[in-house]
Parts: structure tokens; C-alpha cells; sequence
């Protein structure tokens, strides 16, 4: 009702869900005309329960004839006494009372028709329950990588500062970064009419033209090639010019950060407001066709997130902005948090995408100009002075009212900090999302500073501001429809984008206003991109709305739906198990005590959800992840080991990752200990054995700097007692294994001089360890080899072979850095160990796949602090500059740093494989993305699976 502005609204468009997704059971079929029901009879009831006819006849509990039944189960709910009425005896939880068409007998074909209808109907529950469990599941886990965006802001901001402070001037982007500052730090021009003016088109174009001042038929035309010829893009020229004249006409536009829009006027006037499209431009041309183009008489507002994980996001906004700057009051774009820099930069596989698609289809100077766009963007909309339209939700503050948005700062990137009042109104009004519950709650499934608003917040902030509804969007609703309303109606989620991300099975839907604020909701399932082209190929310029009802989907689609999420789940959960799999070893070592591998399913469980921090259904996940005995135990060594990144990393020379684990072994010989100094470094109780707290203080005197995760991941290979202790000398021989493999065999000499090393070591060690036959040639025991001692030891061997000329050049092989002296570790590297438990290499992987790990959780902080030195967006940086950066990176994290400073000399050198000075920065973030991922066209649209759909709404409501 339009008389209190307050009050809520009438529900909009479908509000009874297909009677698949109730989970109620409706009386089935009728009683046969050749069987009667009679006492004594044995019967089912509605297609399910059994039991025999104990009373037929009227009763008080209402019209119509009832049936007293004795089940054959106990699954009634009395004794025949029911309601104070009792018409019938039997045992307890055996009687039931039903009315008559709902019973038939049990020999009766009905009654078996009535049995298989009931199965298909639990199966189909059973499938509609699984299909919304993994739809929950994938959302939580795109969620989670939303939130990662959020959560790696405080580094960069630490980064940034380092950065300013060693590198002041590197970048000319000052503090407070804005798409405008970057621009033209990056060389665009501050004048947004110039853009495009320098451009050539060449000869062999064959997209659309535009010319000026616009005309319908250009913009017409336009649509026509991106409805019958998306793959060629339109002229970087005339994207560059549309996108400076959009930001010239909504800057002058838009005096505030609330834009005020009408519904047009007249009988046929109509509003379609569209929620997320994300780059599906199969969904968008199907709202265009279904509604209509803009026009006088029609207009359109994009709630934001048109960009990033789809493939055609400039396609969408170059429509949308070329309609508007033929009609200004009747086309209006709100920003998303998709609408973000940093967001866009991210790739397509972990909720960005927009940056690529810039790059692919024109270039990063096209990407800053979108960008200079998005931040003129309004935060939110009203709708004649009824409706507050807004991306994400309303806001943590109490009081909130529609002029304190309009006095927000919105030319600027969204603020991850929600200390001031004025970034917390401007980070809500992207991210927040509803609850059911009353008040403000934060949403840690968001990220760092997400909240969650209730009924209550909606109720007041309306009422407050004389309207009577809120239209957002930002999320897929769990119901998997394209629209949800709540808060009493007062709230409605509106989702443009259908089969989001072509996996997801969710309807596409639109609100529509009408002239008279009535307004209907229409909800969609897209067609294939390639299926629209090919009809519009055909129907010419203007194609005819689409009256039939919504698709039909099989259990066949489901299943393939799915199949899709729950590929995706398992490959997001390797990534970040993969990252936390030092803290994943942590907590089932402390339930394993006794260092069998094994840990209870239920521990398996608790530390997936510890470790990853996500709530997800790990009962099930668990079925498909590992295998658990029939003692109810889980191999979480063999999981943990088969888990990894399993990345190209393309741009390094082949053998870095041997040379960075030399360097792990090397700060050890650096350190040119004694044999007492190394045993005492690592057995300081000098009980024999190492612990691996030892182990750890041992690196820590040796000033080795490892990370800690490094650390673990030899420690994890190295065996140990019943008491988890290291016998001294097996753990310096399993200890020098790794070092040997990753130097591709330890010292480096002739096959000849190897072979004659293999024999003196073999009569050398015999089956003493190395520490005793370290002793024993250290003839003055001064916890070192010399020359001498060196060769007396070769001479007591009596090998007619070894002559005295063969045993200094030995010599000159094992003293590898000249300096007349051997420690225990240049002689352990002259004397191999030969590894026969694979544990060498499996130290090896844990050190690279601990490095690699740390890089990608971190790449976005990563891709910033190269961006600093390449203010132009052309992917490339000096090394010094490549250096800086992940020098940045390691000094941010708090004393949990990625990599030593040797290791990072090592990345650098590796990617400088052409040694001209410069580093493709790009190609090394972009190896960190997922490999063999679907392709994002197929994103666009889909239309191939959904929940069981509803029937096309026409009801119209009332403001």
C-alpha cells in the first residue's frame, strides 16, 4: 500500500515455490471404482505407509469420510484415541487416522503407481538436496575468495607504506589511490573528451562504426554486431571514446553520490532494474529482448557487478553507455565491489577476469578508463523518491540517511577500512548483506569488515527516509531463484546473471517498475550465447519478446551441475589446503602422537574446518576427499603429501627450484662450524638425540633465516622415535640427502674422480655414520679436516688405485671453498648418503610447494607492489624492482615471511632468464592461476540447468 511509506510491500511476483521443493506429502490418486476400502482391508496411505482398516465412517475431526488405520510399523501417532475421540484400538504408535481419498488398497494398480510416485519424489528430494548442499558449499568457497581480497588489504597497505618510504620515487601515484591519480600517472590524458582522439582505426576492421554526435541508428547498430557477432570487439577507438564521453556526461550528471531517477512517464513507461550480470552478455541481450531497448519510454539501471567473471563485461557497459548517452535521465549504472581495481585485476578463476578481458580484447590504458568510469559511478539509486536501490546492503551505522551517502567521497577505490563513518557507509553500500535476524552482525564468510543487517535496520532506514523499498543484489539467492525477498517484504535480492559462472543451475531475474510504481518480477534462464546469435542472425534488427514458459530442466542437468560445482570445490579446496598445509600438519600431529599417519575421521574433519577456516558440510566433503578404514581412521599423511599446487611455473629458467633449496643447505655452510659446534648446535642437551624444537634453535644460532614452513617441511620427512626425537647423526646423513639431490648429486666433478669418491667413501664409512668417521680422521680433534689428516686417512685405506696425486686432487674436490679446511658439512657433501625412502625428495617438494604456496595466497599483495613500479599497466618491471617488491612482501608478514633473502636473489635471477634487466612480473602472477579451467564463455548464459522452474509472473504490486 502506497499510504505509509514505511510499510512493507506487497510480495513480489512468485511467492509459492514449485511443489518439488516443499518436502510435503498432498493426498494421492482416488479409490479404485473395482476395489473398495473395507474394514479389515489392507491399504497404503498416500503411496507410502501400510496398514489394515480398523474403522471407517464420520468422525469430529471434520467432513467427509475418514478412515481409522492399524499401521504395520510404528510410525503413527496414537492408539486410535485421538483428539479426545477414540474410534479404534491398537498398540500404541500404530494408529493413524486419514481421510478416505487418501487410502487405497494395497493390491490396487493405484496403489503401486501411488509406491513409485513416492520413491521418484524422495529421489528427486534427495537430488534437490544434494544440488542445493553443493550450491551452498561452491558459494561459500566464491565467497571465501571474495573475502581473501579484503583480508590481504592490511598487507598491502603495509607494503605501500615500505615502498613509499625506500622507493619514494618510483611511482608518481600519491596516498589514497584513485583510478584518476593512476591514469594519469600512467600518461592518459585528465580530460576524458580526448580520449580516443589519437587512436587510428586500421584498414582491416571489421567491427561497427561510431560517429558524433551519436544517433539511434549508430547505437542500433552497434547492438547488432555484439547480438550477431560478439567475437569481434568493437574498435578500441570508439570504446575509449564512449567511455570518455560517459565519464564527462555522468561527472557533470551526478552532482552527489545518490543519483535520483524517475520511472518514465506515459501508460507504457517502465523501469527494468537488472542486479548482477557479471560479463554474461547471453543474460543481458536476453533482459534487452524480453524488455525492450532504452528508449524514452523504457529505461534501465544496472545494480552493479557488471565486471569480472564473465567474458563480455565491455560489451554489456559499452550498451549500456552508449543508450546512455542517448537517453541521460533514463540509463543509470550503481557500483559494485566488483566495480574495483584491485578486485578486477585479480583472474578470472579467483573472481576477477575484467582486467584480462581489457587486455585481450584492447588494452590496460582501455582498463584505466573503465576504471575512471566505475568511480563516477553513484553508490546508490532512488527511484522516484520511493525506492533505495543499492548494490550491496544498508549499513552498520544507526540513523543512516539518504543525505549523509550523498555527501560520501566516491572518486576514490572502495575503502577496506570501516574506521571513519564515511568509509563504513561506502563499504556497506558494496558489501553488506541481509539477515533474518534482527540488528548488525559481522559476515566473517565476507571477509574482514563484512556485516550482516537485519529486518529491524531495513525497517527504520526506510522509515526514516520516507521509502518504501530496498532493491539490492551482490549475492545468488540459496533459493537459487534469480530474486528473494525479505525483511516482510520490505527487502528484495535481485541476480540478473542465470547458471552463474555456467555451474551454478540459479534463474536470471529482472524488477520491473511501471509508470505507476506497480512492479512485476520476471525471472529467466538464458540461452547460450552462440543459440541467441544464431537467432538473431536470422530475425534482423529487432527481435521479438519470448512469451513461452520458463525451460524445463532434467535430472540429467542437475547431475551436470553438480558435477561442475563440485569440481570447482575440490579445486579451490586443494588451492587452500595446499596454502594451510603446515597448519593442517600441526593439528593431526598433535593428536598423533605416536606418529602413525593416522588420525579419527571426526579429527580429520575439526582440523579441515580449524586450518581453512570455512564452515562447509566436511561429513560430506570428507566421502569424496579421502578414505576412512574400517577402524574409522583417515591416512592424513598420505593426503597431505598427494595434496599440492601442481603449477607451471612458466618465465624461470629450468632448475630453480634445486637452487632454491641449495640455498636452504648453504647457510649451514656458511656458518663453518666444528663437528662439536654442529653437534651442539643441533643436540643442545647432548642426549643423542634432536628434537625438532632443537632442530629449529639449531637454524636459529646458524642466523639461517629459514621460514618456518620450510623448516617443517624437512622435519615432516626426517624419522623419528616413539617420542618424536631424531638420532643425531641419522638426521645430519637424512639432513645432507636433501642437499645433495637438490645440487644434482652434491659437489660437482668428472665421472672419473665420482667413481673413485663412490669407492673411498665405501671403505671409508664402512658401517660407521659419518659423525664417527669424522672423528676418527680429525686426528687433533679440532672439529675440522686438514689437508693432512685429509690425506693420512686416504693413505690408511691401502687402495693401490688412490695415489698420492689422486688424493690431493680429492682434496682439492671436498675443500670447496679453498679455505684449507673441511667442517662436518663440506665432508657429509663429498660423502653421499644414498636416500632408499624417497624422504629427500618428498623434503624438496615440501620446500618448493611451501614457497609456491606463500606466493600465490599473497599474489594479489604481489601484483600491487609490481604495479607501484609500472604505474602504465604494461606488465613488466626492472629487476631491482621485481626484487622490491617481494622484498616488500616478506618484510610485511609479521615474522612469517615466504622466503629467505637468498631464495629471493635465486626467483629473480631465474625470471631474468634473458638477463636484459627486465622482468615479465605479469606471466608470473598469471602461472598462479588454476590451469584447464573452463572457458568463460561458456559463462555467458548457459540456460542448460536450474531447479525445477517456476511459471512466468505477470502479477503487477503496488507501491
Amino acid at each position: 500500500g502506497g499510504g505509509n511509506p514505511a510499510s512493507p510491500c506487497p510480495p513480489a511476483a512468485v511467492r509459492h515455490p514449485p511443489s518439488s521443493l516443499l518436502g510435503s506429502e498432498g493426498a494421492q490418486g482416488r479409490m479404485s471404482t473395482n476395489e473398495e476400502v473395507k474394514m479389515g482391508s489392507k491399504v497404503v496411505i498416500l503411496g507410502k505407509r501400510k496398514g489394515t482398516v480398523r474403522f471407517i465412517g464420520t468422525t469430529a475431526f471434520g467432513p467427509g469420510e475418514w478412515v481409522g488405520i492399524e499401521l504395520d510399523k510404528p510410525t503413527g501417532t496414537h492408539d486410535g484415541l485421538a483428539n479426545g475421540h477414540r474410534y479404534f484400538t491398537c498398540p500404541p504408535g500404530h494408529g493413524v487416522y486419514v481421510q478416505r481419498q487418501g487410502v487405497l488398497p494395497s493390491t490396487s494398480w493405484q496403489a503401486a503407481a501411488s509406491q513409485i510416485q513416492s520413491l521418484l519424489r524422495g529421489r528427486k528430494d534427495r537430488q534437490e538436496t544434494d544440488y542445493k548442499r553443493a550450491f551452498q558449499t561452491w558459494n561459500a568457497m566464491d565467497m571465501e575468495e571474495e573475502s581473501q581480497f579484503l583480508d590481504q588489504s592490511a598487507t598491502i597497505t603495509r607494503v605501500e607504506h615500505m615502498l613509499r618510504a625506500y622507493h619514494p620515487a618510483s611511482s608518481a601515484t600519491p596516498n589514497g589511490n584513485s583510478a584518476v591519480a593512476l591514469s594519469i600517472s600512467g600518461g592518459l590524458s585528465p580530460n576524458s573528451m580526448d580520449w580516443g582522439a589519437d587512436i587510428q582505426i586500421e584498414p582491416g576492421y571489421e567491427g561497427p562504426h561510431i560517429t558524433w554526435p551519436l544517433t539511434l541508428s549508430t547505437v542500433e547498430n552497434v547492438l547488432h554486431h555484439i547480438r550477431t557477432k560478439p567475437e569481434i570487439a568493437i574498435h578500441k577507438k570508439y570504446v575509449a571514446e564512449v567511455v570518455g564521453r560517459a565519464c564527462d556526461l555522468m561527472g557533470k550528471q551526478l552532482k552527489d553520490s545518490v543519483y535520483d531517477m524517475a520511472v518514465p512517464s506515459g501508460s507504457d513507461g517502465k523501469l527494468v532494474i537488472c542486479g548482477d550480470t557479471h560479463g554474461q552478455l547471453a543474460d543481458f541481450l536476453w533482459v534487452l529482448k524480453q524488455n525492450g531497448e532504452p528508449s524514452p519510454t523504457t529505461g534501465y539501471l544496472l545494480n552493479g557487478d557488471v565486471a569480472d567473471r564473465g567474458e563480455d563485461a565491455s560489451e554489456i557497459l559499452m550498451i549500456s553507455l552508449l543508450y546512455k548517452l542517448l537517453y541521460p535521465d533514463n540509463v543509470m549504472i550503481n557500483r559494485g565491489n566488483h566495480e574495483n581495481l584491485e578486485m578486477n585485476r585479480r583472474a578470472l578463476e579467483h573472481g576477477g577476469g575484467f582486467f584480462d578481458e581489457c587486455k585481450r580484447k584492447y588494452d590496460a590504458t582501455i582498463f584505466m578508463m573503465f576504471q575512471q568510469l566505475f568511480e563516477i559511478f553513484p553508490l546508490a539509486t532512488v527511484v522516484s523518491k520511493r525506492v533505495f536501490v543499492v548494490h550491496g546492503g544498508l549499513f552498520r551505522r544507526d540513523g543512516v540517511l539518504v543525505q549523509h551517502i550523498r555527501t560520501i567521497n566516491r572518486r576514490r577505490q572502495c575503502p577496506t577500512s570501516t574506521e571513519a563513518i564515511e568509509d563504513a557507509l561506502m563499504f556497506d553500500c558494496m558489501w553488506a548483506d541481509p539477515q533474518d535476524f534482527p540488528g548488525v552482525s559481522r559476515a566473517a564468510h565476507r571477509g574482514a569488515n563484512c556485516i550482516r543487517f537485519g529486518p529491524d535496520v531495513t525497517k527504520r532506514f526506510l522509515g526514516n527516509n520516507s521509502l518504501s523499498l530496498c532493491i539490492r543484489s551482490h549475492e545468488v539467492p540459496n533459493s537459487l531463484r534469480g530474486f528473494e525477498d525479505k525483511h516482510d517484504g520490505r527487502l528484495i535480492t535481485v541476480f540478473t546473471a542465470s547458471n552463474y559462472c555456467g555451474q551454478t543451475g540459479n534463474y536470471g531475474a529482472v524488477v520491473i517498475f511501471h509508470s505507476d510504481m506497480s512492479y512485476t518480477v520476471e525471472e529467466h534462464m538464458a540461452p547460450s550465447l552462440d543459440s541467441l546469435v544464431q537467432e538473431y542472425s536470422h530475425s534482423g534488427m529487432t527481435p521479438s519478446r519470448t512469451d513461452e514458459p520458463v525451460k524445463q530442466v532434467t535430472a540429467e542437468d542437475m547431475n551436470a551441475s553438480m558435477d561442475k560445482m563440485n569440481a570447482d570445490i575440490m579445486e579451490k579446496l586443494r588451492q587452500k589446503i595446499v596454502q594451510h598445509k603446515d597448519d593442517l600438519w600441526w593439528y593431526w600431529m598433535q593428536v598423533d602422537t605416536q606418529s602413525t599417519g593416522l588420525v579419527p575421521a571426526a579429527i580429520w574433519r575439526q582440523g579441515m574446518a580449524s586450518a581453512l577456516q570455512l564452515e562447509l558440510p566436511w561429513f560430506n566433503i570428507q566421502k569424496t576427499m579421502v578414505t576412512v578404514d574400517k577402524d574409522g581412521m583417515v591416512d592424513y599423511k598420505k593426503f597431505l603429501e598427494s595434496v599440492n599446487l601442481d603449477l607451471e611455473v612458466t618465465g624461470f629458467e629450468e632448475g630453480w627450484e634445486n637452487k632454491v633449496v641449495l640455498k636452504f643447505y648453504e647457510s649451514l655452510l656458511r656458518s663453518d662450524l666444528t663437528l662439536k659446534q654442529t653437534l651442539d648446535m643441533f643436540d643442545q642437551d647432548g642426549d643423542g638425540k634432536v628434537s625438532p624444537l632443537e632442530f629449529k634453535q639449531a637454524l636459529a644460532c646458524a642466523e639461517a633465516d629459514l621460514p618456518e614452513a620450510q623448516v617443517n617441511a624437512i622435519l615432516r620427512v626426517i624419522d623419528r622415535d616413539a617420542n618424536g626425537m631424531l638420532n643425531v647423526s641419522d638426521f645430519l646423513d637424512r639432513f645432507q640427502v636433501v642437499y645433495s639431490l637438490a645440487s644434482g648429486g652434491g659437489i660437482k666433478m668428472d665421472e672419473a674422480t665420482r667413481s673413485l669418491m663412490n669407492q673411498v667413501g665405501r671403505k671409508l664409512l664402512g658401517a660407521r655414520s659419518r659423525v664417527d668417521t669424522f672423528k676418527k680422521i680429525d686426528l687433533n680433534g679440532d672439529g675440522y679436516i686438514d689437508e693432512s689428516e685429509f690425506v693420512a686417512a686416504m693413505n690408511s685405506l691401502k687402495m693401490p688405485e688412490l695415489t698420492a696425486q689422486q688424493s690431493k686432487k680429492l682434496w682439492q674436490v671436498v675443500d670447496v671453498n679453498g679455505d684449507g679446511h673441511l667442517n662436518y658439512f663440506e665432508f657429509a657433501q663429498a660423502f653421499e648418503v644414498v636416500d632408499t625412502s624417497a624422504s629427500g625428495e618428498k623434503a624438496m617438494k615440501g620446500i618448493v610447494d611451501s614457497i609456491l604456496a606463500s606466493l600465490q595466497k599473497n599474489q594479489m599483495t604481489l601484483a600491487f607492489a609490481f604495479r607501484y613500479f609500472d604505474p602504465k599497466g604494461e606488465g613488466r618491471v626492472l629487476r631491482d624492482d621485481f626484487k622490491a617488491g617481494l622484498r616488500a612482501l616478506n618484510a610485511s608478514q609479521k615474522g612469517s615471511h615466504s622466503v629467505t633473502d637468498a631464495q629471493l636473489e635465486v626467483l629473480v635471477d631465474y625470471m631474468d632468464s634473458d638477463k636484459d634487466g627486465n622482468i615479465d612480473y605479469q606471466e608470473f602472477l598469471d602461472c598462479f592461476s588454476r590451469t584447464g579451467s573452463a572457458s568463460a564463455r561458456t559463462s555467458s548464459g548457459g540456460g542448460e540447468v536450474a531447479p525445477t522452474p517456476p511459471k512466468r509472473s505477470s502479477q503487477s504490486h503496488q507501491m
